[in-house]
């Protein structure tokens, strides 16, 4: 038997066991990974198969998508496993769709209600899939999948941030840390951060990931703090424009910092670019998170199109050195002169700088000496689990060394 949870993505059903009735409402659709379904209507009370469908078929999605009643039942004809795809998420795309696609698919599924699936002058056919699945349509499941099973993970507090030191250029001591999130899923395995954070931000899933990151980023810094008592770390904290947009970001945050007895300056808010084209919401709430102490980080620096229009327009405490000027440093004299022209640039403002993806001596030496304030890379540390980091930090801060 099945030994996954109730908040899984993936739902076990035994043969003959009902998934949904007709007539039933539209909580969920279902991608089959594996298993054999039979969807069925009601003629005069007795079921009629329309089709069996098999692992890569979806089924309920109708329903789902236009709120009304089940039209079908659907029962496994055999041991099936499937991944349980919430009418949010399916609501969320849709929303979020352009208005003409929005009323090319209410059309459509208009039309598919109205034409009769059954006549009582005949047998219907029985189908082995609802379409033949492309593979732009494989990519699409896939996505919807991870979607689901992101959402289980959520419940689950599976998700946990690695935290990767942010030292002194010139002395290399640990400053503090940035909170990067991790995802090993029960059936991917380490999912890219880059794979899920951005399903998360396409959705209203960045909102509770977000939450969950701050809160535990926060609780771990003050447990890091204990290490080093003689001067405050900070945390670097990546925040999407769609979390800024929540009304109550900044009260819930400075919860957390009174909670956890830090300081405002020790929470380092990243943000990118996108944040200034975003909800003037999310512009607002960073402008009174700074305000409030917090310090506010443009990242991906020099990546972007209009990073010196947004640094005229809006006062930020630093930005964050893309790692492709750092990877060519020591080749490419025109990424020298670009670095070293932030550089000036930033300490002309009275900006502080990080440059990431430093990896080897070579390249912090030349840091060292272009004037380059915190550094970043695999050179100084890995994003590390808490505890990790707290042996890091013991090691690095023993009394004997103060």
């Amino acid at each position: 038997m099945s030994n996954w949870g109730p908040s899984s993505a993936l739902k076990h059903f035994k043969v003959g066991e009902i998934i949904f009735s007709e007539g039933d409402p539209g909580d969920a659709a279902y991608i089959i990974e594996s298993g054999r379904v039979e969807v069925a209507v009601s003629v005069d009370g007795q079921p009629f198969p329309l089709r069996i469908l098999t692992s890569g078929d979806v089924l309920g999605e109708m329903a789902v998508m236009d709120t009304a009643p089940r039209s079908a039942s659907a029962k496994a004809i055999e041991e099936t496993v499937c991944v349980a795809i919430s009418s949010r998420q399916i609501s969320e795309r849709i929303q979020g769709a352009d208005p003409i696609v929005q009323l090319l698919v209410t059309t459509l599924l208009h039309r598919i209600r109205s034409t009769p699936q059954v006549t009582l002058s005949g047998h219907p056919k029985v189908a082995t899939g609802m379409q033949q699945t492309s593979s732009d349509n494989d990519e699409v499941l896939d996505k919807m999948r991870l979607e689901s099973e992101l959402r289980a993970a959520l419940d689950n507090r599976e998700l946990h941030p690695h935290y990767q030191p942010l030292v002194d250029i010139q002395t290399r001591r640990i400053l503090g840390f940035e909170a990067l999130i991790r995802w090993n899923s029960d059936t991917h395995g380490h999912v890219s951060p880059g794979e899920f954070t951005s399903i998360a931000e396409e959705t209203s899933l960045i909102i509770p990931i977000g939450q969950q990151t701050l809160q535990q980023a926060c609780r771990d810094l003050a447990q890091f703090q204990t290490s080093c008592p003689d001067r405050p770390l900070f945390m670097s904290i990546n925040v999407a424009p769609r979390q800024l947009a929540e009304k109550t970001f900044l009260s819930e945050l400075q919860i957390l910092v009174r909670q956890y007895e830090l300081k405002s300056s020790q929470v380092k808010l990243e943000v990118t670019e996108r944040v200034f084209m975003e909800d003037p919401v999310a512009l607002e709430n960073l402008k009174n998170c700074r305000q409030a102490g917090f310090h506010i980080a443009l990242d991906d620096f020099g990546t972007g199109f209009s990073s010196l229009n947004y640094l005229t327009r809006f006062e930020v405490d630093g930005f964050k050195i893309d790692r492709a000027f750092v990877q060519e440093l020591l080749t490419n004299s025109r990424s020298q002169v670009l670095l070293e022209s932030m550089l000036k640039m930033a300490h002309g403002l009275g900006m502080q700088t990080v440059v990431e993806g430093v990896e080897t001596e070579e390249q912090l030496q030349a840091l060292q000496q272009s004037g380059c304030d915190i550094g970043q890379g695999y050179l100084f540390g890995k994003p590390l689990p808490f505890k990790a980091v707290q042996q890091l930090l013991e090691k690095a801060y023993k009394p004997s060394n103060s």
